[in-house]
């Protein structure tokens, strides 16, 4: 028996399946954020605002917050017994070349939350700290 070239068969995809794999591909990558807030409360209040958004200091487009967990959105609050709680916010995409970016709560009063010069790193999760 002799050697021969064997010819793969020929697949012919679905578009709509190739589209869908071209949108998972250009997904935007988010950016994680793990706080951990801490007070000298034994007992109060919490929630996130909206507006709460991660700004780089080379200047350019803030990211949104998208999502949260373990945190209520305004206007709901959360109690806390103890002095300390943990939650996670999830932004889009800070820009290619922010280095240094700010984590900063817009609210119309006192009290909103703030992470200055948070250093980028290649996996954009981060864990911060922040005192009430």
């Amino acid at each position: 028996m002799g050697k021969g070239v064997i010819t793969p068969p020929a697949i012919k995809l679905e578009e709509d399946l190739v589209q869908k794999a071209k949108e998972q591909v250009n997904i935007e990558r988010q950016v994680i954020v793990h706080v951990v807030l801490k007070t000298d409360f034994a007992w109060w209040q919490l929630r996130i605002w909206p507006s709460t958004f991660l700004i780089p200091k080379e200047g350019g487009a803030k990211s949104k917050l998208l999502n949260a967990d373990k945190i209520p959105f305004y206007p709901q609050w959360l109690h806390i017994f103890g002095s300390s709680h943990r939650f996670t916010l999830i932004f889009e995409a800070l820009p290619k070349d922010c280095e240094i970016f700010d984590l900063i709560e817009e609210i119309p009063q006192q009290g909103g939350f703030e992470a200055k010069g948070i250093l980028r790193n290649p996996s954009d999760v981060y864990h911060v700290e922040i005192r009430d």
